[in-house]
């Protein structure tokens, strides 16, 4: 160990009971980033889920749309910036979980898809009550 012993300064007259021992073992562990789901994607893969995630983008903007109007009774967005914090939130999420449901190349929006993403939208924004608050 090449590590430095150092001792807190002293006032005359005062007992060395103190010691600090400073070590490069010590460094803080680096933390781990998150694993990004398109690394191991080839690059037509890779350009057919920036187009999935750009469509779904869409349908989430539409939904959420509503949530950002005076008259809305549940969940209302009262702030621009939560408006663009639950669109990037919310289509990440759902995009991830199609893609844990289909492969990359079989991505694509239907009406099928778009009714679920607008039941889990209502359901995700009924939570809040009258006025959304960000957690």
């Amino acid at each position: 160990s090449s590590g430095i012993n150092a001792e807190w300064p002293l006032r005359p007259g005062k007992k060395r009971d103190v010691m600090v021992s400073i070590s490069s073992e010590s460094k803080p562990e680096k933390v781990q980033k998150k694993s990004d789901p398109t690394e191991n994607l080839d690059p037509a893969s890779k350009r057919a889920l920036t187009e999935f995630k750009s469509q779904m983008a869409k349908v989430v903007v539409n939904i959420l749309g509503k949530y950002n109007k005076v008259d809305c009774k549940v969940g209302r967005i009262m702030d621009n910036n939560d408006f663009k914090y639950l669109a990037r939130k919310l289509t990440h999420g759902l995009t991830e979980k199609e893609m844990s449901r289909k492969a990359v190349t079989d991505l694509a929006i239907t009406d099928n898809l778009k009714q679920r993403v607008k039941l889990y939208i209502t359901n995700y924004m009924g939570k809040f009550g009258p006025i959304y608050h960000k957690t």
